[in-house]
């Protein structure tokens, strides 16, 4: 086989036609030189966009036999390939007939069949089937970013009332995403810009222009990219600010409603030490009442026994019934009316005494013997008189 060079390359994909033999034997010649498989893959990209709308469906076809051959021996074109396919997808399929695109249509399924790639990836290339209308280089890739972003804002479940975390964690994950691809844009940059601009002997003006072209459209896509991650940051640091600011809000709102809690804490806590004293004081009460009653009443026959016996022991005193009370007292317990006759009845009773006597002692000598009838009528007065 012929020795490597890029104006070989930019050659044989100039003669390519849509049949099995000049597909085959640009195949193998693309696998024989595997380790440049970065610069081929990117001319093939390059090229395609120069490519006719008739001749683009060969360099899909020659992609197609490199990615299903190569993979026996390394992932390498499978990956490379994986880089530039939905733009070279995107383009082609924009600018070829309906024929053309079933066609297209048709590899992808092949691939899918024989999972060259992820089905995830074909998806992604299915949705580039339709284009966009967009002339900027990178216009598919900021798609595929939005239809990333779309998916991962889609795949996350965000809290009842905070869509603005979900909001803010889709953002990061579009951060994320295209920090890994502007770095993947670096890189191929820093090689493109060494092998071109820093090379010693440059190649002839024609080859050189092209290379020029393909190195501007890949800054420019690179710059999109990083405008578009710029922009990405300042949304996540608003959409931060604005959380802060909500989050701080609530954490007013929260302090004082701890505050609050805990004054009602507090205040359930007094109520319910005084319902406990409440109850407690009644109990207490009504047992010494119970315990003093018991007492009272067990020494309610002793006070009897010591006042019976009190009354045994005494002699009858006729004195006693002549003393009379002071007149507070007869005041006190009798109405007016009647403690003047009480004190008038017992002081006639006793001025009348002296006279009676003469006369019952008179008609007790002249009467007959006292038969043994009860004496509850008697005087003693007069018993003892006699």
């Amino acid at each position: 086989m012929s020795a490597y060079s890029e104006e070989v390359l930019i050659s044989k994909l100039n003669k390519l036609v849509d049949t099995q033999e000049s597909i085959s034997l640009l195949s193998q010649w693309f696998m024989y030189h595997r380790r440049h498989v970065a610069t081929s893959v990117d001319i093939w990209n390059r090229e395609l966009r120069k490519a006719s709308s008739a001749r683009k469906v060969s360099f899909i076809y020659l992609c197609n036999d490199v990615c299903q051959n190569s993979r026996r021996k390394g992932p390498e074109f499978v990956r490379e390939f994986r880089k530039v396919l939905p733009d070279a997808i995107e383009h082609t399929y924009r600018h070829a007939t309906a024929d053309v695109q079933n066609k297209i249509r048709r590899v992808v399924n092949i691939w899918e069949e024989r999972e060259v790639f992820d089905k995830d990836f074909l998806d992604e290339l299915r949705r580039n089937f339709a284009g966009t209308n967009s002339s900027l280089p990178g216009s598919s890739i900021a798609k595929r970013q939005i239809d990333k972003q779309t998916k991962a804002g889609t795949s996350i479940s965000p809290p009842p009332g905070r869509s603005d975390i979900a909001k803010l964690v889709s953002t990061t994950h579009t951060i994320v995403d295209m920090e890994s691809i502007i770095q993947e844009y670096g890189r191929k940059v820093a090689k493109l810009w060494t092998e071109i601009m820093e090379a010693e002997e440059k190649p002839g003006p024609s080859i050189l222009s092209q290379q020029l072209d393909y190195l501007l459209r890949v800054l420019i896509e690179q710059k999109n990219l990083i405008t578009r991650n710029i922009s990405n940051r300042t949304q996540f640091i608003i959409q931060m600010k604005e959380i802060i600011a909500q989050e701080e809000m609530k954490l007013r709102i929260d302090n004082k409603t701890l505050l609050d809690t805990q004054s009602k804490i507090n205040e359930a806590k007094e109520c319910s030490e005084q319902l406990k004293a409440i109850t407690e004081f009644p109990t207490i009460t009504i047992m010494d009442e119970h315990n003093k009653q018991q007492q009272q009443t067990q020494r309610i026959p002793e006070i009897k026994r010591e006042e019976s016996s009190e009354n045994n022991n005494s002699f009858y005193d006729p004195t006693t019934h002549l003393i009379l009370p002071p007149t507070s007292f007869a005041a006190d317990i009798l109405p007016p009316s009647e403690t003047q006759l009480f004190g008038d009845s017992l002081i006639n009773n006793y001025l009348q005494l002296p006279y009676q006597t003469t006369s019952i002692s008179s008609s007790i000598s002249n009467s007959p013997a006292p038969s043994n009838t009860s004496d509850e009528h008697s005087d003693p007065l007069v018993s003892a008189d006699t």
